[in-house]
């Protein structure tokens, strides 16, 4: 089982980025999620497109064939295409209907080889995109390759050159745009070259590439990393990346690849004695029917596993046979979806269209959103820290720094812990931190971000080596990107070690240098509460039912699992676990009334964990507030800030609220509501809630509503330009809260840079002062 908890800070303030801030780096090329929608699966595939629209840059309908120069025609209905119409238009996404060459083999290539047969077909397409008010359309002629013979390339490719030069001119000047889906060229299993890459890069606005179908004639993988990457790279050579999409399957191919012995007439439900072809969703339930677990293919970076039926029954005769089939499965499950969204980013290309929509699910699309956050490196920019005047601060001017980065190609700050790989299942980093970049070599604590891109199921614990705590500070899940942040203290040797359960990229930003008076930690990370059944430190406040909407439970910290008795803060990890319905957790010392706070947001499944720093009760206690969904909850005591410090809030407090109707703890920045694409607010901090004059630092929950898209959030004092860092990472439609601790402006303020449209929410805790 899966180790849940253990961790502090939740995306403590200026981590490193996982996504590039702007005006900071070079801006990456816009990148968006694309998909073809067969008309035989209309409405499933419309239904997946609502529910994740805010991924797509277009979606293409597959319902249209060219049957002759001036003849296209609807294989779907004019209800669906309205439907399609009305759900692009709700969405704000341009509609790009695909074509597809329906006319015998040889004969498109004929009507683009004479000037009027030609023309009528441009004419014939510009008018059923202008007349459709459709955004532009994408063509998807396919029998020049796999139905008219290389022989005829020589004729066709000028045909064919001469034919998108003048589509495309007549389409941009009606305001529309051409996309082309075509197959490879420059590999030496797919080279294509009829279709003319670079007039197509010359002229097109998008060349979709059909990276899959690689094994159609002998059994074998759907779409092997090694191919796609050349085929991607070869495209590159001839054709801007801006315009290059990478196809991406969701299905796979169940071989069948013999037969021994005499099949009968009849073959019973559920087995086949040919190939077949089904969505990449059915395969998981197919391997459990036939009793196998599928494994994953480290080269071509897809799911396989292989079988036997053994079917019985009467041949034509009545004699009784038998024969036994054996099946070879490839299929593209989220993990290869991941690493495929993760090339296109790498390879700095437009995107990625799915075929096909409708095939996908929930996870397929936890890949993508776990990938779209993915940008490639832009290196290590040291950023001039803030002035801080003297005493010296509890916390060290912001670094922030990336000390580890697995990911191939990536960089840190000294080129050490860079481009390793992926960790294996089971094994420990040791990370040196202590004379590293800005850490003194004397620093015995620090607060720092840990990322995990999972390759598999598992947890992360990071600890300052030694012996490993019974405790975590991530949950991982295959093909999703999470963040925590951790303050811990370093071994005598200035280290940290990280272990990791399942095989996992890692990368791990320090944020800050705690001074040696400002953190005072547990001997071992100890577990307080588990509302499951699963042990705590003391065997107190274990397995005792999760907590129902509307419960306040009233945990003891003080003296608990090497808390000190006289504790007044804690630095804690809480979890939730098994949610039965979307809500929220709020934490705050059990000596006042609930504050109009919340420390951690969740949807129904959830298990997700948030930092906590809270002062305590009189007596040592904490009390927790379930709103909403009840849930499992867990929370690990990692230390203490202390009082000479940090002075916490007697209460925690809104700062802000741009959600509308919605109140703060003063009336100042509540409603505002919602952010726009890379806009910056100033927020004033200082002199509300209680915290008097500026603060040097303050620590903060940050928490992320209905963003639009997938992107991040960077929290910085504004004294500062924004720097290469974000605070919290986010899918599109994600509720997520982050714990941050940042430095502030001499006035008062910091700034919140939100890269996409959203709500946010600050609560304030407390802050830290020379």
């Amino acid at each position: 089982m899966a180790c849940v908890g253990a961790l502090v800070v939740s995306a403590i303030a200026l981590e490193a980025p996982l996504l590039n801030a702007p005006g900071r780096a070079e801006a990456a090329a816009p990148f968006d999620a694309s998909a073809w929608a067969p008309w035989w699966q209309a409405t499933n595939a419309l239904n997946n497109f609502n529910a994740h629209a805010g991924e797509f840059g277009e979606l293409s309908p597959f319902f249209f064939t060219a049957t002759s120069a001036g003849t296209i025609v609807n294989s779907s209905t004019s209800v669906q295409v309205a439907a399609y119409k009305s759900a692009a238009l709700a969405a704000g996404k341009p509609l790009v209907p695909t074509i597809v060459d329906g006319t015998p083999a040889r004969t498109m290539a004929s009507i683009l080889s004479y000037t009027v047969s030609r023309n009528a077909h441009v004419n014939a397409i510009v008018s059923f995109v202008v007349n459709g008010g459709y955004a532009g359309i994408d063509l998807d002629y396919e029998k020049f390759a796999f139905s008219d013979g290389s022989s005829t390339w020589a004729t066709t490719k000028p045909a064919w050159a001469t034919f998108i030069v003048q589509l495309a001119t007549a389409l941009h000047s009606a305001g529309k745009t051409l996309a082309v889906s075509v197959p490879p060229v420059g590999t030496s299993e797919s080279n294509y070259w009829v279709y003319d890459y670079p007039t197509l890069g010359a002229n097109v606005d998008r060349i979709r590439i059909m990276t899959y179908a690689y094994s159609t004639s002998s059994p074998g993988p759907i779409a092997p990393i090694d191919w796609v990457r050349r085929a991607i790279d070869a495209a590159k050579l001839v054709a801007p990346a801006s315009k290059v999409v990478m196809g991406i399957p969701v299905y796979g191919t169940d071989w069948v690849t013999g037969i021994d012995g005499s099949c009968p007439v009849t073959i019973p439900v559920g087995m086949s004695l040919t190939t077949r072809s089904p969505k990449t969703s059915e395969f998981p339930a197919l391997a459990k029917r036939k009793g196998v677990i599928p494994s994953w293919d480290p080269v071509s970076k897809e799911r396989t596993f292989t079988y036997v039926d053994s079917i019985g029954g009467l041949n034509s005769d009545g004699f009784p046979v038998r024969c036994n089939v054996s099946h070879l499965a490839y299929y593209m499950d989220p993990d290869g979806v991941f690493e495929r969204v993760a090339l296109a980013k790498a390879k700095g290309i437009a995107g990625t269209a799915l075929w096909a929509l409708g095939n996908d699910d929930a996870d397929t699309w936890h890949a993508i959103d776990a990938a779209m956050l993915l940008q490639p490196n832009p290196g290590y920019t040291q950023l001039t820290p803030d002035v801080v005047p003297p005493p010296a601060p509890p916390m060290s001017a912001p670094l922030p720094g990336r000390y580890v980065d697995t990911r191939s190609g990536m960089k840190t700050i000294d080129a050490q812990f860079a481009g390793a790989g992926e960790r294996p299942a089971n094994s420990t980093l040791v990370v040196q931190i202590a004379g590293r970049g800005a850490v003194p070599a004397d620093a015995s604590a620090i607060a720092l971000n840990v990322t995990a891109i999972g390759i598999g199921q598992g947890y992360i614990t990071v600890y300052p080596c030694g012996t490993k705590p019974a405790t975590s500070n991530l949950n991982v899940s295959a093909g999703k990107v999470i963040s925590n942040s951790v303050i811990t203290r370093l071994s005598d040797a200035g280290t940290i070690c990280i272990y990791n359960q399942s095989a996992t990229h890692l990368i791990v930003d320090v944020s800050a240098v705690l001074s040696a008076d400002a953190f005072v930690p547990v001997a071992t990370p100890a577990r307080l509460l588990d509302t499951r059944p699963y042990p705590t430190v003391d065997s107190q406040m274990s397995g005792i039912g999760a907590m129902k909407a509307g419960d306040i439970l009233t945990v003891q910290v003080a003296g608990r699992g090497g808390m000190s008795p006289t504790a007044r803060t804690a630095v804690l990890n809480v979890t939730v676990d098994g949610a039965t319905a979307s809500g929220w957790l709020t934490v705050w010392p059990c000596d006042g009334p609930p504050p109009p706070t919340s420390n951690l947001n969740y949807v129904r499944g959830s298990t997700l964990p948030n930092a906590v720093v809270t002062a305590l009760s009189a007596t040592g206690t904490v009390c927790v507030y379930a709103a909403g969904g009840g849930t499992q909850v867990i929370i690990d005591a990692f230390g203490e800030l202390s009082l000479s410090r940090y002075s916490p809030l007697a209460q925690p407090a809104r700062l802000l609220d741009t959600r509308p109707g919605l109140a703060t703890v003063d009336g100042q920045f509540a409603g505002g509501g919602t952010r726009s694409v890379n806009s910056v607010l100033t927020l004033q901090v200082g002199s509300r809630a209680g915290l008097g004059a500026p603060p040097v630092a303050v620590v903060l929950n940050v928490t992320v509503d209905q963003p639009a898209t997938s992107g991040f959030v960077t929290v910085y004092p504004c004294s500062s330009a924004p720097p290469t860092v974000s605070n919290v990472n986010f899918a599109a439609g994600q509720t997520l809260p982050n714990l941050v601790v940042t430095a502030v402006a001499a006035d008062g303020t910091v700034c919140l840079l939100a890269s996409t449209r959203l709500h946010l929410v600050v609560d304030v805790f407390g802050s830290l002062n020379p």
